[in-house]
């Protein structure tokens, strides 16, 4: 998987929940998207919670009337195809949609075991901290617990500390982009092995595309392809100091 400055084996990826964070212009959504384009070319399908409509360009079947059966929608991806579930309208009839499709595909991935991803834009709004839906158990559940099944999440999201903290603690690996908010910046304290005064600093400089990537006890500054590039040419910034 090459995402610009960072190569990561997609065999260390699968069956991993993956956090994606920063303000709303910081590169987070095109970081999510380049993840999801290496996950699609190495043969791992995503099912892509989409409220905004950001992950066109894809190699994805896109869904914007949700009058389909989740049956049809989870056969699909173990063929091996991604689908883009544009959920532009935010209304009870998605959010029943959503929980009865990820309830069928917990249930079935427990017999027919298959390496996919469920990306999650916007994920404090599907998994909010110190709110429970049905929606939101579902997802959490899959957060945590989806590794034995083969399914994976990346949770993306311009709202760090409105991500429920149990699903955000859990994560594996983390892309942080830049954030500005002190509760934000205090969520990115709890998850880095840095004094605060490095963890602020650090971020602080972070620019459009770069993001502190923490995997493993790796921790180190890369920055992320564009979407739409050709070439990668970026090479390895700076690592940060432990």
């Amino acid at each position: 998987m090459d995402l610009g400055s960072l190569t990561l084996d997609s065999n260390d990826v699968v069956r991993k929940c993956v956090s994606i964070l920063g303000i709303r212009g910081s590169g987070k959504s095109n970081t999510a998207k380049i993840f999801a384009e290496e996950l699609i070319n190495a043969g791992v399908p995503v099912i892509i919670i989409d409220p905004d409509g950001e992950y066109k360009g894809l190699k994805v079947t896109t869904f914007d009337k949700f009058s389909e059966d989740p049956e049809e929608i989870v056969n699909l991806v173990h063929l091996g195809r991604s689908v883009d579930l544009d959920v532009n309208e935010w209304n009870e009839e998605v959010f029943k949609f959503l929980t009865s499709l990820m309830n069928y595909l917990w249930d079935v991935s427990k017999v027919r075991k298959k390496d996919l991803f469920i990306l999650v834009e916007e994920a404090h709004e599907f998994i909010p901290q110190g709110e429970r839906t049905p929606l939101s158990d579902i997802l959490t559940r899959i957060a945590l617990r989806g590794r034995k099944r083969g399914l994976g999440m990346i949770l993306v999201s311009q709202r760090s500390a409105k991500v429920n903290k149990d699903v955000l603690s859990q994560s594996e690996i983390y892309f942080l982009h830049k954030v500005v908010h002190p509760v934000d910046i205090k969520v990115y304290k709890e998850i880095l092995p840095l004094k605060t005064k490095d963890v602020e600093n650090e971020i602080k400089s972070l620019t459009t595309g770069e993001a502190i990537f923490y995997k493993d006890g790796e921790l180190r500054k890369i920055r992320v392809r564009k979407f739409d590039d050709q070439f990668i040419v970026a090479n390895d910034l700076d690592k940060v100091e432990i």
